[in-house]
């Protein structure tokens, strides 16, 4: 199974967003640092709609956690952000195997750690003026994105 990563997210909607996105879509979620989980914070739960019930989510302490155990399971890393070195999404390369897209912070993004352990670096071309969105969207466009060229 495809996982999420939810890297020190702030917002416990974004966080279940993410995860009502993650059930719509047949992802996993893993919550890593100071990410909300539905456990401890209702407001989670009040924006997944009880897509947390549907769906694996587990918990690390921090994101080298969570990028240790996807490593152990051979699952490639795909970083939400856009770097110098980050692709287009349309131009990335869909792995055939299990992989995680790795969310970021609202305002710092993914870290810095956690982009050198990708194993890809993707960011969402954008056509207006702002040169970001909300985490829960970018997490649904890549989500989608990903699962729609898996299927072909």
């Amino acid at each position: 199974m495809n996982r999420i990563i939810v890297e020190n997210i702030r917002s416990a909607f974004n966080v279940g967003n993410i995860i009502r996105t993650a059930d719509a879509l047949n992802y996993g979620v893993i919550i890593s640092g100071y990410s909300p989980h539905p456990d401890t914070e209702p407001k989670v739960l009040k924006s997944s709609l009880g897509g947390e019930k549907n769906i694996p989510i587990k918990h690390f302490r921090n994101t080298k956690e969570a990028i240790t155990f996807c490593k152990e399971k051979n699952i490639i890393l795909i970083a939400a952000e856009k770097t110098e070195k980050s692709l287009p999404l349309q131009n990335i390369k869909i792995p055939s195997w299990p992989f995680a897209i790795i969310m970021g912070n609202e305002v710092t993004g993914v870290s810095e750690e956690s982009l050198e352990q990708a194993n890809q670096i993707v960011h969402i071309p954008m056509k207006g003026k702002k040169e970001s969105l909300n985490v829960g969207q970018a997490a649904a466009i890549f989500a989608r994105h990903l699962s729609s060229h898996l299927q072909q």
